[in-house]
C-alpha cells in the first residue's frame, strides 16, 4: 500500500509545470494598459466637469454679489424718495369707451400719505408721448383725489400726477394703459380647409372651411365679466379682387361671456375656384349689442403661377387694427 502512495507521489511530480507564455503576457499588458487609458480619460472628464461646475458657482456668486451691492445705492435711493414722498399709491383705470369714436374715459386716483389742508393735486396726460393734457383733481371724503378725462385710443394712455404741499411740489408717474389692447375686441381667424388644384386647370380650388375667434374686450372682463358684449348678424363674406362673389352663412360653435367662436364652410357644391394672379380675401362680419359693426379679414391670398396659393402671414389681435390691418370698424 506505502508503494501505491509513493508511486502516485512520483507521478505527480512527473506532471509539467505550466509557465505565462509571451504572448499571454503581452495581451494582459496591452489590456492593462488599455484599462488604465480608459480610466484616465474618465477620471479627466469629471475633473473637467467638476471644475466647470465650480467655475459656474463661482461665477453665479460673484454676479449675485454685483447685483446686490450695486442694487444698494439704487434701493437705499429709492427708499429715501419713497419716505419723502407724500404720495402713497396712484392709478389710472377705463371707465367707459365710445368705440364709434374711438376714445376712452379714464379715472385716475391718487392717495396722500397725510392729508393736510389746502393740498392740490392735478394730472399731467399723455397719449403715445404727445403733449400733455392738464386734469385738476378734486379730494373726496376719503381724502383720495380723483380725476376723469377723455383720451382718443390711443396707444398708450400715461400719466403722472402732481401734488402741492405749501410752496413744495412732488411728482409721481402712474401706470400707463394700452388703450387700443384694453377696449377692442380680439380677433383672430384663417381658412382651415383645403386648397387643391390640378396641372391642366388655370384655377385652384377652395374647399373646407373658415373660421374666427372673437374675444370680449379686456375692459368690459374686468368691469363686468364682459356681460354687456355680444354679437349679431355674423356672416363670412368671400371677395375675389375685392368683388363680393358670395356670402356664407356661419355656425356658433362656442359663445360665452369670455370668447366667442364662429364657422363657415365651403359646401361641397359650392366650392370656390380662384384664377391664377387673382387676390381672395374672406371677411367675417358682425355687429355688437351696441350697434358698433366689426369687419375682419380672416384670409387673404393669392393664386401665383408657379407658387401656388399664398396666404398672407395672419395679423392677430388689436394688431390687426388700422391703416393696413385686417379690422375695420363702422
Amino acid at each position: 500500500m506505502a508503494d501505491w502512495y509513493e508511486r502516485e507521489e512520483e507521478r505527480k511530480e512527473e506532471k509539467p509545470k505550466k509557465y505565462v507564455t509571451r504572448k499571454e503576457f503581452y495581451i494582459c499588458f496591452v489590456l492593462l494598459l488599455g484599462f488604465i487609458f480608459f480610466m484616465s480619460l474618465t477620471i479627466k472628464d469629471r475633473i473637467q466637469v467638476e471644475n466647470n461646475q465650480l467655475h459656474n458657482a463661482i461665477s453665479m456668486a460673484e454676479e449675485r454679489i454685483s447685483g446686490t451691492i450695486d442694487s444698494i445705492p439704487r434701493n437705499i435711493e429709492q427708499g429715501i424718495e419713497d419716505a419723502n414722498n407724500p404720495i402713497r399709491e396712484s392709478n389710472m383705470e377705463i371707465i367707459d369707451v365710445d368705440v364709434k369714436a374711438r376714445t376712452a374715459t379714464i379715472r385716475m386716483t391718487a392717495a396722500p400719505k397725510e392729508y393736510t389742508d389746502g393740498m392740490t393735486m392735478k394730472f399731467m396726460v399723455t397719449c403715445d408721448s404727445g403733449e400733455a393734457m392738464e386734469v385738476p383733481a378734486a379730494a373726496g371724503m376719503d381724502r383720495t383725489f380723483t380725476a376723469e378725462t377723455e383720451v382718443p385710443s390711443c396707444g398708450v394712455a400715461a400719466a403722472a400726477v402732481h401734488m402741492r404741499r405749501g410752496d413744495t411740489e412732488y411728482i409721481q408717474s402712474v401706470a400707463g394703459l394700452n388703450i387700443e389692447n384694453i377696449v377692442l375686441p380680439y380677433f383672430n381667424g384663417s381658412w382651415s380647409g383645403s386648397v387643391s388644384w390640378q396641372a391642366s386647370t388655370d384655377y385652384v380650388t377652395f374647399d373646407g372651411d373658415i373660421w374666427v375667434d372673437v374675444n370680449t374686450p379686456e375692459w368690459l372682463m374686468n368691469r363686468d365679466k364682459g356681460a354687456s358684449f355680444d354679437l349679431k348678424n355674423e356672416k363670412v363674406e368671400v371677395y375675389i379682387d375685392g368683388k363680393l362673389q358670395k356670402t356664407l352663412p356661419v355656425e356658433v360653435m362656442q359663445e360665452d361671456e369670455y370668447l366667442h367662436s364662429y364657422q363657415a364652410y365651403v359646401r361641397e357644391e359650392e366650392k370656390i375656384k380662384l384664377g391664377i394672379g387673382r387676390e381672395i380675401e374672406f371677411i367675417f362680419k358682425a355687429e355688437d349689442n351696441n350697434g358698433i359693426k366689426y369687419a375682419f379679414v380672416a384670409e387673404r391670398g393669392q393664386w401665383e403661377e408657379g407658387q401656388g396659393y399664398v396666404a398672407e402671414e395672419p395679423v392677430y389681435g388689436v394688431d390687426a387694427f388700422g391703416e393696413n390691418g385686417r379690422l375695420t370698424i363702422e
